[in-house]
């Protein structure tokens, strides 16, 4: 699973990034003072569970999870190996999300445009049932207000609309004390969903 998944994130992020031509300069820490602030912040969540029940004919799979409850999923086409699924089976499910983010120079134009990537992997003919799927999504948004003790950011998207965010990282927040009103900040917005089937040993 993780290196579907994580192989799935990668991808993800660096097409996004090659966009807007400058993530590769935000994911690096902000060493000079010539350089605009940025941050990156990623996580992975996992999950365990285990099949209950795996229908080939509606691709239909029920799955148990560790607190005892159960719940129904349907396999899509990216899950190449569903025949390999029984009852029994370990699956672990993991869910990740990134963002970086970068201040862009004075004078700089704000882009009104919203780039989406969607993405997909799966396993190999053969290989143990698995499969990744996710997108990543990138603009730039205009700091409108900025809250460091209440920790909140208020930013004007490119579709005119106006949004406060709570800001829960320790990363973001660091990033919000050097923002001032009237920023504009490019974002890259990346989530990924990989789920790998472990066969009971």
């Amino acid at each position: 699973m993780k290196t579907i998944g994580y192989s799935l994130m990668s991808a993800i992020f660096l097409t996004a990034a090659a966009a807007h031509g400058g993530a590769e300069t935000a994911t690096k820490p902000t060493t000079a003072a010539t350089e605009h602030p940025s941050m990156q912040r990623e996580k992975v969540e996992e999950a365990h569970a285990t099949v209950v029940s795996a229908d080939p004919a509606t691709r239909i799979i029920t799955l148990k999870g560790e607190d005892g409850r159960t719940g129904a999923f349907t396999a899509g086409p990216e899950v190449k190996n569903f025949a390999q699924i029984h009852a029994g089976d370990k699956v672990v499910v993991s869910y990740y999300r990134g963002i970086a983010a970068q201040v862009l120079p004075p004078g700089a134009a704000a882009s009104k445009e919203v780039n989406q990537v969607d993405l997909g992997v799966t396993a190999q003919p053969g290989a143990q049932p698995g499969a990744a799927v996710g997108s990543a999504i990138r603009g730039t948004v205009v700091v409108q207000s900025i809250d460091t003790k209440g920790n909140m950011l208020t930013v004007l998207k490119p579709d005119g609309a106006t949004r406060t965010v709570p800001i829960e990282s320790d990363e973001g927040r660091a990033f919000i004390k050097k923002l001032k009103k009237g920023d504009k900040v490019d974002v890259v917005y990346a989530e990924a969903l990989a789920v790998e089937v472990r066969p009971e040993s």
